[in-house]
């Protein structure tokens, strides 16, 4: 008998929507509360900010300020400045 040979899952693409969706309670707050990023395949960090945060930041900042209120407090730009495209 012939051994069966594993399958690597293929990454499914995420949209720039679910991903801003996912990021917006850390960029706004620093944490992941809700565990969203597990929902994109990253995984949970339980500390302040995540490793990848910066560079989502820059890609996907300039959309998240357009939506946020102006008024709630926003981690992210705190913490890294300007998002690409903004500058």
């Amino acid at each position: 008998m012939m051994p069966v040979k594993r399958r690597i899952a293929k990454q499914r693409a995420i949209s720039v929507a679910d991903e801003l969706q996912a990021w917006s309670v850390l960029f706004g707050s620093g944490f992941d509360f809700f565990d969203d990023l597990d929902d994109i395949g990253l995984p949970v960090s339980r500390r302040e900010g995540h490793p990848m945060a910066k560079e989502a930041w820059r890609r996907l900042g300039a959309e998240y300020l357009r939506r946020h209120d102006a008024a709630e407090p926003c981690w992210a730009l705190d913490r890294f400045g300007s998002p690409g495209g903004l500058e």
